[in-house]
């Protein structure tokens, strides 16, 4: 099976913990979408999401991994705020690929909270050690986010 995996969930050496037979097959870009912080996160914060959109030039870089069927439980929990839909994308060079892709259950979408600024910073950087274009990450280097005041959690959660 494959993924269209964006934000963090582009990180295949921490997907294989999950999903031992993952293996990252390269950039891809998901036409008509948009990246969005508009998951709701237990913290309040907002999370990575991806929106369709009706603007024929907006879309989302991410990477296509491939995993075996068999490995899906491991990290798809259907009760959860995210689910899983069809969508074709497109990779490095020009082919086009059915994947599943992570997408925000309705009663989780919130548009008026920000990410914290160390996650967007992660995000951002993670773009950048996969190979996303730099136009695609400085972009979402201007998003708006906010400070977390919890200094605990931002050295925890921002990895540095």
């Amino acid at each position: 099976m494959l993924l269209f995996a964006y934000a963090s969930n582009m990180r295949v050496d921490k997907f294989v913990a999950k999903v031992p037979s993952a293996r990252k097959l390269g950039v891809a870009r998901l036409p008509n979408y948009v990246f969005t912080f508009t998951l709701t996160a237990e913290d309040q914060s907002a999370k990575a999401n991806i929106t369709p959109s009706s603007d024929t030039l907006s879309e989302v870089w991410g990477v296509l991994i491939e995993y075996a069927d068999h490995e899906k439980d491991n990290f798809y929990y259907p009760d959860g705020n995210l689910h899983l839909i069809t969508v074709n994308c497109i990779d490095q060079h020009g082919n086009m690929h059915k994947a599943e892709a992570f997408i925000a259950k309705p009663h989780a979408v919130n548009e008026f909270l920000l990410p914290y600024d160390w996650y967007l910073e992660k995000i951002v950087r993670i773009c950048r050690e996969e190979g996303l274009p730099e136009s695609y990450a400085k972009a979402l280097s201007l998003l708006d986010s906010k400070v977390d005041t919890n200094e605990q959690r931002r050295a925890r959660k921002s990895g540095k």
